[in-house]
């Protein structure tokens, strides 16, 4: 089933981010696609993107992402908008500590900016690298059960919205 679930991922990354206008319908299917993190799916599938399996729960590091010949790739003023919004709801659950607050914000927020993606070419592609963790992350926070495990979410939240800006600008 993993394997499926795998070569469904690769063939949506591979054929639906290339459909001009299809934006929306290409986050969508990813938003939707079953919660990879903690997983490792192998190479399986994942040939020809430039990254592995969401493996483990360390997400400090991105894999596949690169910068653009040692910049920052350009994102449109909805994603940062949305990025820094996010970074906001984490910053504001630091004070108020409701968990159940953070993780609906954030679904909110991810599905916000799912639907108002105008962004293509490479920079759209290097930002599935970053997206398709933090979807994950953002998804399994519902399955935190206890304060350690809603602790270690935050945390792993928190790294992927901090290595979103050391890939976009």
């Amino acid at each position: 089933m993993k394997y499926i679930i795998g070569l469904l991922t690769a063939g949506l990354l591979l054929f639906g981010c290339s459909k001009e206008g299809g934006h929306e319908e290409t986050h969508e299917m990813h938003e939707h696609a079953d919660d990879h993190s903690g997983h490792n799916h192998g190479d399986e599938g994942h040939e020809g993107h430039g990254h592995d399996g969401h493996e483990g729960h360390d997400h400090e590091v991105i894999t596949g992402i690169t910068l653009n010949n040692g910049e920052k790739w350009e994102a449109d003023k909805h994603t940062n908008d949305k990025v820094a919004e996010m970074k906001n709801e984490l910053a504001e659950y630091k004070k108020s500590k409701n968990y159940k607050k953070l993780t609906t914000n954030l679904e909110a927020d991810v599905k916000e900016l799912i639907k108002g993606c105008t962004m293509d070419g490479e920079s759209h592609n290097q930002l599935h690298h970053w997206l398709e963790p933090y979807l994950g992350l953002v998804r399994g926070m519902n399955k935190a059960s206890n304060d350690a495990e809603k602790l270690s979410k935050v945390e792993e939240i928190e790294k992927s919205l901090n290595n979103y800006t050391e890939y976009f600008k």
